[in-house]
Formats: structure tokens, sequence, C-alpha cells
């Protein structure tokens, strides 16, 4: 498998917010690597949930999105996926990585109501294609450029389910006009091997869990551990014997940096950095994480 030299990833929108970041309840992060062909790269992953935020923010960065090589969605909610066409136009033609359920409609029902969580109006395949973007779905693992790859559909071996919603909420979609549960069957992550660190992966929600993602990502690099995780492991709602179970099991991977946030939860969060506490990373809008560095300030 072919390795790259570098690996930044600076989170572009987040629930947590510090300076002059403008915060959401999205996610949006920035790859930057020298791939394994030793040529420089931009990798965006995930649009957020908040357009003018994101936009603020990558014009506040001074990101120049014209040498961006590509977008890559994780999942098909809408606060992974609001600003993909501002982002497209941006760049002036890109291509958009995806899974083939990525732009199904999906809803959360509770007590009979259904509320639409998934690709926003104006976001879909049609106004991609017309922003200049190229979309390329598939369940099969791609390389996004040289070295950095994505999961592809998740096998789901574990104990881990798709997520616990509050109050006997559901997620649902609609197949061929028959509501049936939802399973986020399009979750998917970016992974790539750095030189002289390990393999680093990187999450939207983790719908399909955390471990059976990095356990994916050690079937398809070969690798013994992984070295670093950045992203959503969705413990929000969990049960506390579950994100109690679930930090057992990552200990089994060896970190040297773990680095959760999105819709992990403040309280779960809290619990990562007391079982990680060397490990541990906050991450917040306008967070830099470096593969191999560790940040002067890991906890503010």
């Amino acid at each position: 498998m072919n390795k790259v030299s570098k690996l930044k990833v600076t989170t572009l929108g987040d629930n947590l917010v510090y300076d002059e970041g403008h915060g959401q309840s999205g996610l949006s992060l920035l790859l930057e690597l020298i791939d394994a062909r030793g040529e420089p790269r931009k990798v965006i992953f995930d649009t957020g949930d908040n357009k003018e935020a994101l936009m603020h923010n990558i014009k506040f960065l001074k990101l120049n999105l014209r040498d961006l090589d590509a977008l890559v969605l994780s999942h098909g909610h809408r606060d992974h996926t609001t600003a993909t066409v501002e982002v497209v136009k941006a760049t002036g033609g890109i291509r958009v990585y995806g899974h083939p359920h990525t732009f199904i409609q999906r809803f959360f029902k509770r007590k009979g109501k259904r509320r639409g969580i998934g690709v926003p109006k104006g976001q879909g395949i049609a106004e991609i294609e017309k922003a200049g973007g190229q979309v390329v779905l598939s369940t099969k693992p791609a390389e996004i450029v040289p070295g950095l790859w994505t999961t592809g559909q998740i096998e789901r071996k574990t104990f881990e389910t798709v997520i616990d919603l509050p109050g006997g909420g559901k997620l649902v979609t609609e197949i061929d006009g028959k509501e049936t549960e939802d399973q986020v069957l399009d979750d998917l992550a970016m992974w790539t091997d750095v030189k002289e660190v390990g393999p680093f992966v990187v999450t939207g929600c983790a719908h399909s869990g955390p471990i059976n993602t990095l356990m994916q990502v050690k079937r398809l690099g070969s690798f013994e551990h992984i070295s670093g995780l950045i992203g959503g492991t969705h413990m929000l709602w969990r049960s506390d014997d579950y994100v109690q179970r679930t930090i057992r099991e990552l200990h089994k991977f060896g970190f040297a940096i773990i680095s959760p946030c999105h819709c992990t939860g403040w309280k779960a969060t809290t619990w990562f950095w007391q079982d990680f506490p060397n490990e541990f990373i906050l991450n917040y809008c306008y967070r830099t994480i470096e593969a191999g560095k560790r940040p002067e300030q890991q906890v503010w």
C-alpha cells in the first residue's frame, strides 16, 4: 500500500468553536497531504449544515479552493452536505465522491411525524453537476488521490448499532415508495498511511460504528494498529455502558492521537479525554492536527 509523506487535518466546521470561527451542528474537514507520488493535495471531507458559517471559515482561513483535488461526502445527512454546491462552485469544478445511497430521501420519524434530514434541497446531484462537479458514487473503496482512500461501505460485525435517538424516534427512508428503516449504509470514512507515523482514519459520523470502521481500515490496509482517529463517533444519546464499551474496544487500536468531535457529545468527549489522557486532542473550528506532531494545546 502506497504511503503519503505528510497529512494535516483542519476543522472547517464543527459544533465547538474558539477564536474567530463560526460554529455549526455539522462537520467539515480539510485534509492536506503530500501524496504517494510526492504531490501536494487538498481534499474536503463533508460540507457541514450551515453554508454561511462554512464559507465564512474558509474565507477567514484564506483557503484557495481552486487547487482542491476532490470533495468526499461521508453520508447523506444534511449536517454533512449543506454547502456542497457552494464548495464545488468555488473550486471551478471537481469530483464529488460518495455512496450510491448518499442522495436518497431520509427522515427522522417520531410519533407519526416525519422531518427531512437528508441532503438539503438544492444540493443534489443535478445541482452539483450544474456547478461543475462530477459525482462518483460507489460501495467500493475509492482512491481519492494517490495514497488517500475511502473505506467504501463498511462491514458491520460488532455490537455497534446505527444510532440511538431520543423519545423513541427512528431513521427512515423510502425505497420504491415504501418506508423502511434507514441503516445509513452510505456511511464511509477516509484513511491513509503516513510514512514514519502510521495509518490515520477520518470519520464523518461513524454511523457504522467507530470499531467497525477501524476494523475495516485494518483489513483494507493490512494494518496491525491505527495511529490516529479524527472525527465524529456518534456517542451522542448513547447509554453510558455503550460509550464505555466503545472506549474499551478503542484501546485495542494503539492510537497515538484521538480527536473525537461533532456528534460525539460532550459527556462522551470528556470520557475520551479521561481514558486517553496522552492521546486526546480537543477538536474545534480551526483546529489543525498534523500526523506525527502534537499541538501545543491539546485540550483548549
